[in-house]
């Protein structure tokens, strides 16, 4: 059996970040919504237990170092010591750019050899595995539109946003870690705000025929990494200058350095995203997951 999925990007609509744990990790509550723009992740059973990993980028390590590979190492170590895999990567979603990509593909491969190696192991144990691996893993399980707690391992899925059209921009060639963006953050700076718990009751309690959901909603996005971001990446901050001088809600997606703008405005989107990536910017069009449909192939 040979599987295709797609492994999704994400934006944070909000990001707060509370207190520094003990474990060294900081407490946060987030609301993530997924995005259409995604990897994609071909998986083949092998024998004798053996894995491997293909990716067309090949700046990206094949071994233990790569956090789909180690996914598929904590799967096989637990579950399935005698099963094998060849994992096949398509990298899309920009690297260390604050929009998920690696958790993304991790989650990918504990759902793909789950049902690949019929395991069948239900999401809160997959999730679970995936919180060993990364912070934002467990809502890649779930997917959609979802509230994460703790170090983002504990999860509720949400009633889906609303279709929106997404502006992804970043400065060309520029990554950052989510370890260096916190190791900068200083936490006594950041104003007592709730944002979260307003967008989670907000997404509760619309009505889908509610035509001021996005006035609503575009107030209250809100990222405390975003300050250390600035500092670390002076040009992520003209970025969102120059989205917010064109009248649109724009917001650094987790750690950064992508800042991202949400509308319903297609037009606006790609006059804006056309002027940056004039100005030498990665922009990406994209837009808010239609469903959660991850399993393409099946043969």
């Amino acid at each position: 059996m040979r599987l295709e999925l797609s492994s999704h990007a994400k934006i944070n609509l909000t990001l707060e970040v509370l207190a520094r744990r003990e474990d060294g990790y900081h407490q946060i509550e987030t609301v993530l919504q997924e995005l259409e723009l995604h990897d994609t992740l071909f998986l083949e059973e092998s024998s004798g237990g053996s894995l491997e990993l293909y990716c067309n980028d090949h700046t990206l390590p094949r071994g233990e170092e790569n956090i789909a590979y180690r996914a598929a190492l904590l799967l096989q170590a637990h579950y399935a010591p005698a099963k094998g895999a060849r994992l096949e990567l398509i990298k899309r979603i920009p690297v260390a750019a604050g929009l998920g990509g690696g958790s993304s593909n991790a989650a990918a491969v504990l759902k793909g050899l789950n049902l690949l190696w019929n395991l069948c192991l239900p999401a809160d144990t997959l999730a679970e595995l995936g919180s060993r691996l990364g912070s934002d893993v467990p809502f890649f399980i779930y997917g959609g539109t979802a509230f994460a707690g703790g170090r983002g391992e504990l999860v509720r899925p949400l009633p889906p946003l609303p279709q929106a059209k997404v502006l992804l921009v970043a400065p060309e060639g520029k990554g950052l870690s989510a370890a260096r963006v916190y190791s900068a953050l200083k936490l006594d700076k950041i104003p007592a705000r709730a944002n979260t718990g307003r967008v989670v009751e907000l997404l509760e309690k619309r009505c889908p025929s509610r035509v001021d959901f996005f006035a609503e909603l575009l107030p209250l996005l809100r990222n405390d990494l975003e300050a250390p971001v600035f500092t670390l990446e002076k040009e992520v901050l003209l970025i969102k200058e120059q989205l917010l001088q064109k009248g649109l809600a724009a917001l650094v997606s987790g750690s950064g350095p992508t800042v991202f703008a949400l509308s319903a405005n297609e037009n606006r989107l790609q006059r804006a995203g056309e002027e940056l990536a004039q100005q030498g910017c990665m922009v990406i069009f994209t837009e808010t997951v239609r469903q959660k449909k991850y399993i393409i192939e099946n043969n």
